[in-house]
């Protein structure tokens, strides 16, 4: 049976109507490597969340706007982008809630940032002006194509999953890891320093991935090992 894997969307206001939306490629990615995936309706109700888990074999948090920083703590800056609030308040609380399942997890770009903030750490507002000698990372017109180097710790998940040291990652972000949470540790960087993967020490799958592998692993098929890789656990989750 294929795992059951809920996605987390954007929400848009256009011609006075808020819509919810997602980027294809994050169904694709799931839907390719052998899982059904069905969008999260953004909601603060617990009743709903709690359904949302049960009825699920892991979660993927995708990408999107930037989070808001009195969810770490600190005030905003002049680089700070588009918030929504709304999409952080549940993605925040659907995480803590699944970390209790011990449900598996996936984050990627955004995704990995609000995994990171909701289990305790922060973020750099905007990298290109809190960080000295950063390149550039938010080339997103480079889309699927491969823009810098990740240098991947051997000593991690994602290192079992990719059997590589070093991995050509695309780049299009601006915020990024600045204090790990407490359970999760950094590993993958960029040769300036950015954050390019974290993962749970405690919980049995939680990665986080700064790139878009989601848009990257048909042109570059190792991406795709990090989809398999999760929906593996995803498995084993649901047969437990």
């Amino acid at each position: 049976m294929k795992p059951v894997i809920g996605v987390t969307t954007d929400s848009e206001y256009s011609n006075g109507y808020y819509y919810q939306r997602l980027n294809e490629w994050n169904l694709r990615a799931i839907s390719d490597n052998g899982g059904i995936s069905f969008m999260f309706q953004i909601t603060n109700d617990d009743e709903i969340i709690e359904k949302y888990l049960e009825m699920v074999d892991g979660i993927y948090f995708t990408g999107g706007n930037d989070i808001n920083p009195q969810y770490y703590g600190e005030d905003p800056i002049k680089g700070l982008g588009t918030l929504d609030c709304a999409r952080d308040e549940f993605e925040i609380k659907l995480y803590r809630k699944a970390a209790e399942k011990d449900i598996p997890i996936l984050g990627v770009c955004k995704g990995s940032q609000i995994m990171n903030v909701a289990a305790g750490g922060k973020l750099y507002q905007d990298v290109n002006t809190q960080v000295n000698d950063v390149n550039k990372h938010n080339y997103s017109s480079f889309g699927a194509y491969e823009y810098h180097n990740a240098d991947i710790c051997t000593d991690s998940k994602l290192h079992e999953i990719l059997k590589v040291k070093e991995l050509k990652v695309n780049s299009y972000h601006h915020q990024s890891v600045k204090e790990v949470a407490k359970g999760y540790k950094i590993v993958a960087s960029a040769r300036d320093g950015i954050v390019e993967a974290i993962e749970s020490e405690e919980l049995t799958f939680a990665v986080g991935i700064q790139w878009h592998p989601e848009v990257m692993y048909c042109k570059y098929p190792i991406h795709a090992d990090i989809f398999k890789a999760f929906l593996r656990q995803c498995e084993i989750y649901h047969n437990k």
